[in-house]
């Protein structure tokens, strides 16, 4: 059996070189679709480590607190520093939370082409919806038509654990019944 494989091989060239070609270039596909997977879950663990010390949304309220005219709660009445501190933090979730997503809903072998939408909604009407690719604009003025940076910044503090565990997770801001929810696609 193995005598006869070696001899058709040596008497088609061609043929041989194909078919090594194609088992050679699946085999590629799969390191690199599980090289893809490892260095998403790294990601993930490093990410939660910068959650707790640098990127942490309740520190960061607590920061805010200060850099803010009194009695308003959204963007555009923060002071500068307060402004470059929630962008640099809102830029930082949207990777983050684009990369858990792919985590969560990715298989070893198999790249996930899901992504995270931000819904904003009062009742059933759907008011907003956020793409993380390009929603730092649409963070920005969610916070200031529905004052509420300090309920939006703990939602996303507390989203990446909720998507990796695949559980739903929305909160209802006070005044205007709004509320906040995610939805992958």
């Amino acid at each position: 059996m193995l005598e006869s494989f070696i001899e058709f091989y040596m008497e088609n060239y061609i043929i041989a070189s194909v078919v090594t070609s194609i088992v050679f270039f699946i085999l590629y596909q799969l390191l690199r679709s599980a090289n893809r997977y490892l260095d998403i879950k790294s990601s993930v663990k490093k990410s939660k480590r910068l959650r707790k010390k640098k990127y942490n949304g309740i520190i960061l309220t607590e920061k805010l607190r200060k850099k803010r005219k009194k009695h308003t709660n959204s963007y555009q009445k923060l002071k500068g520093s307060g402004k470059k501190l929630t962008k640099k933090y809102f830029t930082y979730k949207m990777s983050e939370l684009q990369s858990v997503t792919n985590y969560s809903y990715g298989k070893l072998f198999k790249k996930s082409n899901k992504n995270l939408i931000i819904v904003v909604r009062h009742g059933k009407k759907t008011l907003q919806k956020i793409k993380m690719k390009k929603g730092l604009r649409n963070m920005i003025q969610l916070t200031n038509k529905h004052n509420c940076l300090d309920e939006f910044i703990h939602y996303l503090h507390d989203l990446p654990e909720a998507i990796l565990d695949k559980q739903d997770y929305d909160i209802l801001v006070g005044v205007e019944g709004v509320s906040i929810s995610y939805i992958v696609k």
